[in-house]
């Protein structure tokens, strides 16, 4: 009996509690109500700081303490004296050595950087890794280079992070090799030429004979295009392009469209005269009439009048403009 009068007791309890504590919940504020106590103030314990070291710029800082010490060279390369020719392959491969104050450095990660892609003059990169042999050495044959171009490849060592400075200290460990690849629109049969020199009064003078010969001095054929008319001046590239198809047939790769303009005024002075002269240049394909490459250069040349001023600054800028269309095309 009396654990069930304790068990009564115990539930009549709780359900006391239960109904004081639901009025305390539904009883109104009043502004008169004493405030209760300030509950005592609790004492927060700091946590121990904990040293953690940043592995990061550990590895970052014996990355570049190691570039300190050790070189990359270029062993061998593809001569530039044996044209290679784009879509065709890499006669020779690129081999590179890794040596430090100890000698050949097996097991070192190398990036390779070379041209790949091109939208006139703007060239985008690849880049690949390669780990050295036992010799210190890595060999890369690029594959045939689908554009034409007169740039660098580059091997340096393979960044531990992309930070800046570090990405940057790798580079400046680097080394390079001429990457040069002639477009092989320039092979056999060549190409013809439809670039007019303007006078300063912005008048047609002549076909440039200068560009012509400097392309022939390349090895490559070309000649003046079939139609010389300075009317076609004022017709598009697609005109002058159908006009001279239907004349040359099959019988070129390329043809080049464009001026020699002044840019401005001759200057002129006690101390001689400078002129500034400007190339608009389209290369087009024969096949189709297709854009092959385009490119405006500048140039400027001083001498001691305004007539060999000119001479010098076309000359100058035809040897640009050649070598751009040899490797850009």
């Amino acid at each position: 009996m009396k654990k069930i009068y304790l068990k009564q007791a115990f539930l009549l309890t709780v359900s006391a509690i239960a109904v004081l504590g639901t009025s305390c919940v539904s009883a109104p504020k009043n502004s008169n109500t004493v405030q209760d106590e300030p509950a005592a103030e609790k004492t927060i314990k700091e946590p121990k700081s904990i040293t953690v070291q940043n592995t990061s710029n550990q590895a970052e800082k014996k990355f570049k303490e190691h570039l300190a010490s050790i070189e990359l060279k270029v062993v061998s390369a593809p001569s530039t004296k044996r044209t290679v020719y784009s879509k065709a392959a890499f006669k020779e491969p690129y081999v590179v050595s890794v040596t430090d104050e100890n000698g050949a450095v097996a097991d070192f990660n190398v990036t390779v950087s070379w041209p790949v892609s091109r939208t006139n003059d703007t060239i985008s990169y690849s880049t690949t890794q390669l780990i050295t042999d036992a010799d210190g050495k890595i060999t890369f044959l690029p594959e045939p280079s689908e554009i034409a171009v007169k740039d660098k490849i580059t091997f340096y060592p393979t960044p531990v992070s992309s930070s800046p400075s570090v990405v940057q200290a790798a580079f400046s460990a680097g080394t390079q090799a001429p990457f040069v690849v002639k477009s092989s629109a320039t092979q056999y049969p060549g190409g013809i030429l439809y670039v007019y020199d303007f006078n300063e009064n912005g008048r047609p003078t002549t076909n440039n004979f200068t560009l012509l010969q400097d392309l022939r001095n390349a090895g490559i054929n070309a000649g003046n295009a079939p139609v010389s008319d300075t009317s076609y001046l004022k017709k598009t590239n697609d005109e002058i392009y159908a006009a001279c198809k239907d004349i040359v047939g099959n019988a070129a790769n390329f043809m080049i469209i464009g001026t020699f303009q002044y840019s401005e005024p001759a200057v002129e002075n006690e101390n001689g005269a400078t002129v500034t002269l400007t190339a608009d240049i389209t290369c087009l394909s024969m096949k189709d009439g297709s854009t092959l490459y385009k490119t405006t250069i500048t140039d400027s040349a001083t001498d001691k009048n305004k007539w060999s001023a000119e001479q010098k600054c076309r000359s100058n800028l035809a040897e640009k403009v050649a070598d751009a269309v040899i490797y850009g095309m």
